[in-house]
């Protein structure tokens, strides 16, 4: 199944390529752009939100999804092909602490991601079909697209995180 494959992937894609990154080096970045624990905090507030909404709809009846003509449009072309759209810029709630604790952010990073392992073998497919939760942009997303999202969200942010681990190896 697409959903635990992508699951799977989420914490050797963001975790693997910083095996190594010490002390300082977890905050140096270019100017203007985030370091190595602030992309890795972005992204573990990011699973752990949503992972946190869909637990609250555990017993909730099965929903309809909600979503406006050009978030159905931007929601198909994102999840279908695959392709995040690098220029948006986080909000206010998915923005990282200045220096935030790498130990700390690793941690909340597993643990949301087992969270959504979790969910993911409790819940039947119908019921991960039939619950959503809303993205600023796309609109109401079930569980396997968020699942989707957040794979495509952490595969775009790992190149980043490549990008610093190459430059601080230099």
């Amino acid at each position: 199944m697409k959903v635990s494959h992508h699951l799977n992937r989420l914490e050797p894609m963001v975790l693997h390529p910083v095996r190594g990154i010490t002390g300082k080096e977890w905050h140096r970045a270019p100017n203007g752009k985030w370091s190595i624990a602030q992309i890795m905090q972005h992204l573990a507030i990011g699973i752990d939100l949503v992972g946190e909404a869909f637990d609250e709809l555990s017993g909730a009846d099965a929903m309809k999804r909600q979503a406006k003509p050009y978030q159905s449009a931007l929601r198909h072309l994102t999840l279908g092909v695959g392709k995040y759209p690098g220029t948006l810029k986080a909000l206010p709630h998915a923005t990282p602490d200045a220096k935030p604790d790498p130990e700390l952010v690793a941690a909340q990073f597993r643990m949301g991601v087992e969270q959504y392992k979790a969910l993911a073998s409790e819940w039947p497919t119908e019921k991960q079909l039939a619950r959503f939760v809303p993205h600023p942009m796309l609109g109401d997303l079930n569980f396997p697209e968020w699942v989707r999202f957040h794979y495509l969200h952490c595969r775009h942010h790992a190149s980043e995180i490549e990008q610093r681990v190459r430059h601080l190896r230099k």
